[in-house]
């Protein structure tokens, strides 16, 4: 039950986090940065950004949800694991290509906290 507990707190940061890096696409911490770029490389730019926004808010969500179920339902287990390492390659991925941003540090260390609180991933 502990774990469980744990998984939800470190699911709901990473929704959180997600929800940050969405709306941080819009402020001029990153827009004014892209601004420099041409049009149809400030529309990828912003694509991008606002997907791993998404792709956090989602995998947030679904352990969130799952975790719970996990226990209850096996065939729940292989989405579950997958969702994690999913979200464990973003946070790898953010630290390596941001290592001067400390949001990707947490999401990082959010995602590296999320795969030892549950016992379904090792």
């Amino acid at each position: 039950m502990q774990r469980e507990k744990i998984t939800k707190i470190l699911s709901f940061g990473i929704i959180l986090m997600g929800i940050i890096h969405i709306i941080a696409t819009f402020t001029p911490m990153i827009a004014d940065k892209i601004a420099l770029l041409p049009v149809g490389a400030q529309k990828a730019f912003t694509y991008f950004s606002l997907m791993c926004g998404t792709l956090l808010v989602l995998g947030g969500s679904m352990t969130l949800t799952l975790s719970s179920k996990v226990a209850e339902y096996p065939f729940i287990r292989k989405p579950f694991i997958i969702t994690i390492t999913i979200l464990i390659i973003a946070g790898l991925f953010a630290v390596v290509y941001m290592p001067h941003n400390p949001f990707a540090w947490i999401i990082f260390v959010l995602v590296i906290g999320l795969k030892f609180a549950t016992r379904y991933t090792k």
